[in-house]
């Protein structure tokens, strides 16, 4: 099983550029305040990079996927995903940590256990990037 991979192994940059490249990697939105404009435009650019790496080199990162509920959107709340809509603290799940990889003129985005097309069935396709990943996501809500 593939594992989500950090700045670190990535990039040699400051600790705010990291800091920013791993927020994307975990499924953060970027942190745009803090200790001033420069700081938070460094997490900017981080989280900008890691997001086209994702888009163009295939690294694996974490996407918040709604609950199963209509309009339930998660955010990070005391270190786990919680959601205001339907009240689930808890609520991320492994799938959330995917790939999405250009296979032809498509893409496929994957859960980090997916092993081939014929033994996973944790994999969906789109002809975007985001529609991949949209796929996944109600394929793998249906699953529970």
């Amino acid at each position: 099983m593939e594992n989500l991979k950090y700045a670190q192994d990535y990039i040699r940059a400051n600790s705010s550029v990291m800091s920013g490249f791993n927020m994307f990697i975990n499924g953060h939105a970027p942190i745009t305040f803090g200790d001033g404009f420069n700081d938070a435009y460094e997490r900017i650019q981080g989280y900008e990079y890691a997001e086209k790496m994702a888009r163009e080199n295939a690294i694996a990162f974490t996407h918040v996927f709604g609950c199963k509920k209509s309009g339930c959107y998660p955010f990070q709340y005391g270190g786990f995903f919680v959601c205001n809509s339907c009240g689930g603290k808890g609520v991320d799940k492994d799938w959330w940590k995917i790939k999405v990889e250009k296979d032809g003129n498509e893409y496929c985005c994957h859960g980090l256990d997916f092993k081939n097309l014929q033994e996973s069935d944790n994999y969906a396709f789109g002809k975007t990037f985001d529609e991949a990943i949209y796929n996944y996501g109600e394929l793998m809500k249906l699953k529970g």
